[in-house]
């Protein structure tokens, strides 16, 4: 039998076939595309805000592969500071109207096919765990548990956000989630607790923390950025948490309490670090490209 996926040029596959296929396959490419598409130009950092996750090295990249392919152009608007623009070529807006007509179609026909999402609901409270299970069960595929050994039974690498009760009978929340950690499980974990929070939170492995009675919006956001959250590289998820964690004690905590704690400062200048660090590699790859390219245009 004729193998069609062969290096062979296949009337079936021809080679302009498999280059379109892995063209638009790479997974920033074709967000990259539809971002050039609905704005008159954007430059190298306004596509990384609107690109959420993408790495420095990935997106130069990207745009490099695809300035070679005449898919976008890239213009020079000033020189100090240094301002370039990156456009659709006409070429591009051609790919574009295939990439909304591949995702027209696979909203039609591959939903269903969606990856399931799994929440579990830890908590000693039978109505809170129906309460929160309604709220969430449209969305999501909810398991339960009413204490911490049930919590560890209903725990695998399936469960994608676990929203955790921190008082339990047996093992507490606290314990738990010390177990997932240990683990290393990459599930996120949401703190619900009716306890007023204190700065040993910062040594806490959790990523949002609810203050009970939790309403329904804050459960359904936090499960949903926790959710998308999972996408990001493990040091941005780090300074989401630990900004969450310091947001949620300077308005509970008075000021004058945290400025003499040793934990706080520290962990304020733990989260100007991890910003320093996830900002500077942008910036220090964007004048590297130019950089490149200037040299090469000379």
């Amino acid at each position: 039998m004729t193998d069609v996926f062969s290096d062979a040029e296949s009337p079936l596959l021809p080679e302009s076939l498999q280059q379109s296929v892995s063209l638009v396959s790479k997974k920033w490419h074709p967000a990259i595309i539809r971002c050039l598409a609905t704005s008159d130009g954007l430059g190298y950092s306004d596509l990384e805000d609107r690109l959420d996750g993408v790495s420095a090295k990935v997106l130069t990249d990207a745009l490099s592969e695809l300035q070679e392919h005449d898919i976008i152009d890239r213009t020079e608007v000033s020189q100090q500071p240094l301002r370039v623009e990156y456009t659709l070529t006409e070429r591009g807006d051609e790919l574009e109207g295939v990439i909304q007509s591949l995702a027209d179609w696979g909203e039609t026909h591959l939903d269903s096919n969606d990856e399931e999402r799994v929440v579990l609901i830890a908590d000693d409270d039978t109505r809170v765990i129906t309460m929160h299970e309604t709220w969430l069960e449209d969305e999501y595929t909810v398991r339960t548990a009413r204490d911490g050994k049930e919590t560890l039974d209903q725990l695998d690498t399936d469960v994608d956000v676990v929203v955790l009760d921190r008082r339990m009978p047996g093992l507490t929340g606290d314990e738990v989630l010390d177990w997932i950690r240990s683990q290393r499980y990459d599930t996120r974990v949401v703190m619900a607790t009716a306890e007023d929070p204190e700065v040993e939170i910062l040594e806490m492995g959790f990523d949002e923390y609810l203050t009970k009675p939790v309403l329904k919006d804050e459960l359904q956001s936090a499960v949903a950025n926790l959710i998308e959250r999972a996408e990001y590289d493990e040091q941005v998820r780090e300074l989401l948490a630990l900004r969450s964690k310091l947001a949620l004690l300077e308005a509970e905590v008075p000021g004058d309490e945290l400025a003499a704690d040793d934990a706080y400062t520290r962990y304020q200048k733990r989260l100007e670090t991890l910003e320093h660090d996830i900002e500077n590699p942008s910036k220090a790859a964007e004048t590297a490209l130019e950089q490149l390219r200037a040299n090469n245009t000379q």
